[in-house]
């Protein structure tokens, strides 16, 4: 009688009751049979326990425990024997791994029947193999117990108790150590880092906290193994986690690991990257606060236009490479972004196609076709991600942003009718953009597909207010289609701010500039959008974008009229009240005599506000006085400034002329 058998029954009887293992159970009725199983296999109610050890020239040989010969053709004749225990030892001598095979036709179809996991298990041509401690033993030792006691069979029901024996023997010390530690009032758990495994069931919620609770994360559990086969080496443990993603087309599952690094003693498991949800002091409240983050996720499916305010994750611009050279990835960083943004996932994983969204194709998916996405389950909703894939418009990058912060853009209605522009051109432009907006009322060029677009040209003098966008490319043609595509998709207005260097005439001896001109005016030519161009070079543009644009819009140096009007505007944003006095004792006819632009009367504003701020009041005529004289202060030292640099230039050339008569004279 070996150690096993000791355990089992000193008396060497196998048989016993389930309730003599000392935990509770609530019997079910009927009975389940085992069927079209493996014939003969399992069928003895024993365990076999073999070595597999590396023999003197390195090969692996099979030994029987208690024996110095090699027997691996006696391992094929254990089939017979429910239960088949191998150790694994290297060549150093160490316990790399153990396996239990179990071949009981009877054991497996309760692990079939009970264990999630062996659900789809083929029992009946395959043996289960549970590598290292028989965990699934342990988080399903209840039910196990239920469903034995529930069999009419005699001969399944002992081999079902036999199997759970086993797991009291295999792990008789870390259950000793549960018991302790596990047993103690709510919050108060701890294990140590070899039992760690044992308060993770499959199935169950885990939370991962955050520094704030707007960031906490709900992950159903899957399973924990060593990173490293060697059990008595330095081993960490490994987590797999599942939760619910899109990639833009569906909704899915996918599987994240995290390591949790080794510790001394023992610790509560509230301080832990993850722990199970149901010990956490306000578990029903996240259970009643996550799902509506869940379902707003869910929600933003699609293209929308948000505002956020808050830390994302951008891509980098460029790429980091693998050290043969491949492309690997874009460095995420954390950025904080203040303005509006795209929420697109497909966008995004077009756009960066290295960044995948790594849905698992075998487990449940949501067809947002079919609207499934919109009707998950609660814990479903639990363990939605916190994030949304996108683009942040003001930073000209794609990342990854919170759920919680992005948030409906509140549009000011008043922007188009505080415009300072004649009014039969707004009328034209609102016109324009009508028609387009309506698919029924356009036409198509001869070519199909050609000249589908609505292009705006705004000119002017330097200063005059014009709205500013630079290109986002490296490669202009790639760039440009880049822009032009996401602004067809978004159903967005594209800006190409100080576009001089697209519109420039072409010439015989700048073939450069000529190749740029011809990008963009065929790439222009198919795009079906909307889209403004700004320059201060209207006499210096190319012939050929005459016939493509649809309205020029000319911005006049402002005259008196428009200029106290901008006076108005922007002392109005600081305070009704003030603009209202300023114009009543007479200020406002007066600075409108200053012939600024519409930036310089904005800045202006600005000052004197912080100035009336400084001394706790509404903004005075002294303080547009002192704002007013301190920006032509600027304004004259930068002239004089200028001055000074062209005439520094020259004397430093005329210098170099002088000391270097040669140069001069190649000149």
């Amino acid at each position: 009688m070996d150690e096993f058998d000791s355990f089992l029954n000193p008396s060497g009887d196998q048989d016993g009751a389930f309730d003599d293992l000392g935990w509770s159970f609530i019997s079910d009725t009927g009975a389940h049979p085992a069927t079209n199983m493996l014939e003969g296999a399992g069928v003895d109610c024993e365990l076999k326990r073999f070595d597999s050890v590396y023999d003197s020239i390195g090969d692996r040989v099979v030994l029987m425990v208690g024996s110095k010969t090699n027997i691996t053709f006696d391992k094929e004749r254990a089939s017979s024997s429910a239960l088949v225990l191998t150790k694994y030892w290297s060549r150093n001598k160490l316990l790399e791994r153990k396996e239990l095979e179990i071949k009981s036709p009877h054991m497996k179809l309760a692990l079939k029947t009970v264990v999630p996991a062996y659900k789809d298990y083929q029992v009946h041509i395959r043996h289960i193999i549970l590598r290292d401690e028989p965990q699934c033993l342990f988080h399903f030792h209840d039910e196990l117990l239920r469903y034995g006691a529930s069999l009419q069979d005699p001969t399944a029901a002992k081999h079902v108790l036999f199997l759970m024996k086993y797991m009291h023997w295999e792990l008789s010390m870390q259950l000793s150590t549960y018991m302790h530690t596990m047993n103690v009032e709510k919050g108060a758990e701890c294990l140590d880092y070899d039992c760690l495994w044992m308060a993770f069931r499959p199935g169950d919620l885990v939370y991962m906290p955050a520094k704030s609770h707007k960031d906490e994360r709900i992950y159903e559990f899957i399973s924990m193994n060593r990173d490293q086969y060697s059990l008595l080496s330095e081993t960490n443990w490994s987590a797999k986690l599942l939760c619910i993603v899109s990639d833009g087309e569906t909704f899915g599952q996918h599987v994240t690991s995290l390591r949790i690094q080794p510790f001394e003693s023992v610790i509560p498991l509230r301080k832990l990257p993850i722990f199970p949800l149901e010990i956490h002091p306000e578990a029903a409240q996240i259970r009643e606060r996550l799902p509506d983050r869940g379902k707003k996720f869910c929600s933003l499916y699609g293209s929308h236009y948000r505002q956020y305010n808050g830390v994302a994750e951008l891509l980098s611009d460029d790429r980091d490479l693998t050290m043969v050279g491949e492309i690997d990835s874009f460095p995420l960083r954390s950025t904080m972004v203040n303005g509006r943004v795209m929420v697109d996932a497909k966008a995004f994983y077009e756009a960066r196609p290295g960044e995948e969204a790594d849905i698992e194709s075998s487990r449940k998916s949501f067809d947002p076709e079919r609207s499934e996405h919109l009707h998950m389950s609660d814990q479903e909703y639990l363990i939605c991600t916190n994030k949304v894939a996108g683009y942040s418009l003001s930073d000209k990058k794609w990342g990854y942003f919170r759920v919680d912060l992005v948030h409906e853009v509140e549009f000011n209605e008043a922007a188009f009718g505080s415009l300072i522009l004649d009014t039969q051109i707004k009328q034209q432009i609102q016109s324009l953009v009508q028609v387009y907006s309506h698919q029924d009322l356009q036409f198509d060029d001869v070519i199909r597909g050609k000249g589908r677009g609505m292009v705006f040209l705004l000119h002017g003098e330097p200063g005059v207010d014009v709205a500013a966008l630079g290109t986002t490319a490296a490669s202009v043609e790639e760039g440009l289609k880049n822009v032009f595509r996401f602004a067809e998709r978004w159903k967005a207005v594209a800006l190409l701010d100080e576009a001089d260097v697209f519109l420039n005439r072409r010439e015989i001896t700048n073939l450069e500039q000529n190749s740029l001109v011809a990008v963009f005016l065929r790439v222009m030519e198919y795009y079906e959008g909307i889209l403004f161009l700004t320059t201060n070079r209207i006499s210096a543009i190319d012939q050929a974008f005459k016939s493509r644009i649809h309205l020029a819009i000319h911005y006049p140096k402002l005259s008196r009229i428009s200029r106290q009007d901008l006076w108005h505007l922007f002392l109005s944003r600081s305070s009704a009240q003030s603009a209202e006095e300023l114009k009543a004792d007479g200020t406002l006819e007066l600075i409108a005599d200053e012939e600024l632009n519409g930036r310089q009367i904005k800045n202006v504003v600005r000052l004197a506000h912080s100035l009336a701020f400084g001394e706790k009041t509404l903004i005075q005529p002294h303080h547009v006085t002192m704002a007013l004289e301190s920006m032509k202060d600027f304004e004259k030292s930068f002239g004089n400034g200028s001055e000074d640099a062209t005439k520094q230039t020259e004397a430093n050339e005329l210098d170099t002329n002088e000391e270097h008569p040669a140069k001069r004279r190649r000149t």
